[in-house]
């Protein structure tokens, strides 16, 4: 970012003071003329002077720092398809996960029942573990009781909570051979293996030092839908979203996994 101001103070009279700020942000020009009024001491014009700088200046620092804040992490987007209206929490929870560095991952948005899914892209489940994609699909609209969960309504620690989670199923898929991966596949039928899956990859996204974020979203889960034990949105008509299983980590079990990873 370049920034550069322009002060002219001009007198009129021997009262009336004006004064023009000329400010260029990269190539765009901005003009800003002030006019004191008679009597007003020095101090008091400096102040207002001071006061409009800021007024000008606050919203151009912070957009720079968005984006200076965008740019380094822009190395974890290698290989990567990700929507440009999320690409911050996106590319914050990439971050973490050095072993995604150079494995295809499409981010894309569907409209679909389930706020967020993670699968490996059919035709690459046949190749050598790094050279796998895996599409993980973002919901942009789904029933009206789970629309709080969607992306778009979550707040940025949420989002990247959400996201390191659907990461850590990447890791998870990653690791695997083509036998295991389709024993992975035919899990998915057991209620019990998916309850196994989805405890270890909320772990494995507290080991990557996701925790703080990954409990963001875990207690808006449970307030939004009133429940303790989540089980998941396949649950939430059929009366028992709130079971006695704990297939996505309660809030007070992920802070004792943080504390637990911490210790080590």
């Amino acid at each position: 970012m370049k920034l550069s101001i322009c002060f002219v103070l001009q007198a009129i009279g021997a009262s009336r003071t004006t004064a023009l700020l000329s400010i260029n942000n990269n190539g765009k020009r901005m003009a800003l003329f002030l006019a004191f009024e008679p009597g007003m001491s020095a101090t008091r014009q400096l102040y207002k002077i001071i006061f409009c700088l800021l007024i000008i200046i606050c919203p151009v620092l912070l957009n720079a720092t968005i984006e200076l804040g965008i740019d380094s992490l822009t190395e974890f987007g290698h290989n990567k398809e990700i929507p440009e209206q999320y690409q911050k929490p996106i590319l914050t929870a990439l971050s973490h996960f050095p072993e995604l560095k150079d494995v295809h991952i499409v981010f894309r948005i569907r409209k679909q029942y389930t706020p967020l899914t993670t699968k490996p892209d059919l035709a690459s489940v046949f190749k050598r573990k790094n050279y796998r994609t895996y599409i993980i699909t973002i919901s942009n609209q789904t029933i009206d009781t789970l629309k709080r969960l969607l992306f778009q309504n979550l707040t940025f620690e949420e989002q990247v909570g959400v996201i390191g989670h659907e990461l850590s199923h990447v890791v998870d898929f990653n690791s695997k051979n083509f036998p295991q991966s389709m024993a992975t596949g035919i899990g998915h039928i057991s209620k019990k293996y998916l309850d196994r899956m989805e405890f270890k990859t909320d772990r494995i996204c507290i080991q990557h030092g996701l925790g703080q974020y990954l409990l963001a979203y875990s207690n808006h889960v449970r307030q939004t839908m009133h429940v303790h034990n989540w089980r998941g949105v396949d649950y939430v008509n059929k009366g028992n979203a709130n079971g006695r299983y704990e297939r996505y980590m309660n809030p007070e079990t992920i802070e004792k996994y943080m504390t637990t990873v911490s210790s080590h």
